[in-house]
């Protein structure tokens, strides 16, 4: 049965100690006060979570490898229009010696197929052999080298020449990440982390295409929701503009859509199974919900 905020709410205020029946711990009991900071004198008043970017993580950082100077230059020039940090690598050897120095670090590589000493290919083999998943992109004037790329490990493969929208729209294609959510000392963090393989990356590109994304909540469930891409902007209005204790949202998995309500004190986050009925009924409000939500904003704005 679902459990409304407005009853959730009453709930807490009432101190009830009454129990309900969600996925966090699937079909395990929960306590409602269970959700609150203890001490020795009891329940602490709720305190307003804080929600912060993780430092350091915005720019995109490219492993570019192309043995033609003209095109090592004018793409080298997109990029930095575009604002991305690159490594320019000249052959496949290069490649595999950033992806070692860099331990694999990197948002995505681009890879020219005909380089000399080690070929795209060959790299890309070793890569995928040595070190943590990022996902690469064949560059190829010879587009029957698709094929090969693809099946060697590579993400995707675009034909030279190509237009820069061409090459943006595929970088932003590529560059998917997943939420995450930590929780330290009141304050949740926000971290974007790679996906882990080939798969896990094939599919938050098809949640994109849906408007979707995939969120991790770094708490002792570590629990995985699949909900709109603006709920994380909701998420930090309701807890750092609104200063609101729970924020709530739906968690739109096919297999078990569930109401999720997220506590801003300590990042606990029980679900209630919805059934059809209710689902859709709560799936259409929250369409139009998250259309106040177009941007993220972090703070209120000073009068």
């Amino acid at each position: 049965m679902l459990i409304g905020l407005r009853k959730l709410q009453g709930m807490l205020g009432d101190n009830s100690n009454k129990n309900t029946t969600g996925v966090d711990g699937v079909g395990q009991d929960f306590n409602l006060l269970d959700m609150l900071p203890v001490t020795a004198y009891g329940p602490t008043p709720l305190q307003h979570a804080l929600i912060t970017k993780e430092k350091g993580a915005l720019k995109l950082k490219i492993l570019y490898a192309e043995d033609e100077e003209r095109l090592q230059k004018s793409t080298a020039m997109l990029m930095s229009c575009w604002g991305y940090d690159f490594d320019l690598a000249s052959n496949g050897q290069d490649v595999v010696e950033y992806a070692k120095a860099n331990e694999g670090g990197y948002d995505l590589c681009l890879m020219d197929v005909d380089m000399p000493i080690m070929n795209g290919c060959e790299a890309t083999e070793m890569i995928r052999q040595k070190f943590q998943y990022f996902p690469i992109m064949g560059l190829s004037g010879n587009p029957q080298y698709k094929d090969k790329c693809l099946e060697i490990g590579m993400d995707d493969f675009l034909s030279k020449p190509c237009s820069p929208d061409e090459l943006l729209a595929k970088i932003n294609e590529l560059t998917v990440k997943f939420e995450k959510l930590c929780f330290k000392d009141e304050t949740i963090f926000l971290k974007k982390e790679m996906p882990m393989d080939q798969q896990h990356a094939q599919e938050l590109r098809e949640l994109k295409k849906q408007d979707l994304i995939k969120v991790k909540f770094d708490d002792v469930s570590g629990s995985e929701v699949v909900v709109h891409k603006n709920i994380i902007n909701k998420i930090v209005q309701d807890f750092n503009i609104k200063k609101q204790f729970v924020s709530t949202f739906i968690n739109r998995n096919p297999e078990k859509p569930t109401k999720c309500i997220l506590f801003g004190n300590n990042c606990r986050m029980p679900q209630m199974y919805l059934d059809g009925e209710d689902y859709e009924g709560e799936l259409q409000a929250e369409n139009e919900e998250v259309k106040k939500y177009p941007s993220m904003i972090l703070k209120a704005e000073e009068k």
